[in-house]
């Protein structure tokens, strides 16, 4: 019946939310979460997954402005809100395509790098780099008494743009993220991001107290390096996805200490 074809829907797109928490971060789910039934529901649900990132990271800034802790602690901590709150996962796919990058290897032996679990001289150094960047735009953006609900959307948008490439790109791996939530994914689910992105932009554009810039900067960064990445490594894959959410993060942040 109609009504239970909706109903079931409704229910299946709920479960592929949960379970892209359970997954990309420490956001305490219901034990028996996984369902392989609603795999294709899972990328669809990032945005929603970095809209509530995005809120616990703004309410974290708030707080330490609010009971005017220094700057450059309220810096050190805020920087780290986003990796705490993924488990460091998009982190490590960060450091993991730096190895493999810099490696300036064959295809085939960046693929291999890239799922070493070892870490190499060119992922501290890249590691290092972010976050010294990081902090000094975390910093300017207390220093300089700047807006802090651009934090709310900024990972909401840097999860449309991977989420984009991941339903429209080829995996470079066999198994992984990729192809486990690709699985059964159809136009309707990359629509559905899309029309995300849209909101999360327009929110941005006519809300007075929303800047677009900083999203703008988000959404422009995180396409650009993910075209960059799957034309070096030939697709994609759940490590290059990482980086790509993660430089896009680190675009919005220097965006706006510097406007």
């Amino acid at each position: 019946m109609p009504g239970e074809f909706f109903f079931g829907g409704i229910v299946g797109t709920i479960k592929g939310f949960i379970m892209a928490l359970g997954m990309f971060t420490i956001i305490p789910v219901p034990k028996n979460h996984w369902d392989d039934r609603h795999l294709a529901k899972v990328m669809p649900s990032l945005p929603l997954a970095g809209l509530i990132i995005g809120a616990l990271w703004f309410a974290a800034a708030y707080a330490l402005r609010l009971f005017a802790a220094p700057h450059m602690l309220s810096a050190a901590a805020v920087m780290f809100v986003p990796f705490i709150l993924t488990g460091f996962i998009h982190l490590d796919g960060y450091m993991d395509t730096a190895d493999a990058f810099f490696s300036r290897r064959g295809i085939d032996e960046k693929k291999r790098i890239l799922k070493d679990p070892h870490t190499g001289a060119f992922a501290v150094i890249a590691v290092v780099g972010l976050a010294l960047f990081t902090f000094a735009a975390v910093f300017s953006v207390f220093e300089g008494e700047k807006n802090l609900l651009q934090f709310i959307l900024v990972p909401a948008v840097s999860r449309c743009i991977a989420g984009i490439f991941m339903l429209n790109s080829k995996p470079i791996f066999e198994t992984g993220y990729h192809v486990t939530f690709k699985t059964g994914t159809k136009p309707r689910h990359t629509f559905f991001i899309c029309a995300a992105l849209a909101a999360c932009l327009a929110a941005a554009q006519f809300v007075p107290c929303l800047n677009l810039w900083p999203l703008l900067a988000a959404a422009i960064a995180g396409a650009a390096v993910s075209a960059f990445l799957i034309k070096h490594f030939n697709g994609m894959s759940g490590d290059l996805c990482g980086c790509a959410i993660t430089l896009s993060e680190l675009a919005a942040l220097v965006c706006a200490a510097l406007i």
